[in-house]
């Protein structure tokens, strides 16, 4: 599954950031192209699903869409 390949590699690289600042992620934006295949809902109903028992199961997520641009990108990450 395509959604299952992307989440992995979103959390290895939420995984490298928390080793690389030594501290905790609490929030992640994302932002996703309207032009894009991937929807808002679509998104976070297998981020969801996908970080079931993870340690990323409860972090807060935030998803702008926006009308030209890649077409899913972490912007920011708020750390505790």
């Amino acid at each position: 599954m395509h959604e299952t390949h992307l989440l992995e590699k979103i959390f290895k690289f939420l995984e490298d950031k928390e080793v690389e600042s030594r501290k905790k992620i609490k929030k992640v934006y994302f932002c996703i192209s309207e032009f894009g295949s991937i929807s808002k809902e679509h998104f976070l109903e297998h981020f969801r699903k996908e970080s079931c028992g993870t340690k990323w199961q409860n972090i807060d997520i935030e998803i702008k869409k926006v009308p030209v641009g890649s077409e899913l990108e972490i912007t920011k990450i708020d750390f505790e």
